[in-house]
């Protein structure tokens, strides 16, 4: 990273909830059957839905692949940049818009 970014926020309150809200939403087919399933899960799966539908189709790959992976999030961002040869420093605020928009959607902020 360059030394003349300014350095994102730290983390919100919201961060780790949302996390999970994305991760949940991606072992989740599309056609998620909602039967026995908790409202709040519902709820979350839908806000995730909602946002990653008005990304760009290189915007959402990049988001599956980073938390499709097995690793915290922060080495799943920097092995994405790394094997991809993409900017951690726009990676982290592509992430920092999805993750305050679902948070927004879900009605957290």
């Amino acid at each position: 990273m360059s030394e003349n970014k300014p350095k994102l926020k730290t983390r919100c309150y919201y961060t780790e909830y949302v996390n999970h809200m994305i991760r949940f939403y991606l072992t989740c087919p599309e056609t998620l059957n909602m039967d026995g399933k908790r409202a709040a899960d519902i709820s979350n799966w839908l806000a995730v839905q909602s946002v990653m539908h008005h990304l760009s189709d290189e915007d959402r790959e990049k988001i599956v692949t980073i938390y499709k992976t097995d690793y915290k999030l922060h080495k799943a961002v920097e092995t994405y940049c790394t094997e991809n040869n993409a900017d951690e420093y726009r990676t982290w605020k592509l992430l920092t818009k999805v993750l305050s928009r679902i948070a927004h959607e879900r009605g957290l902020i």
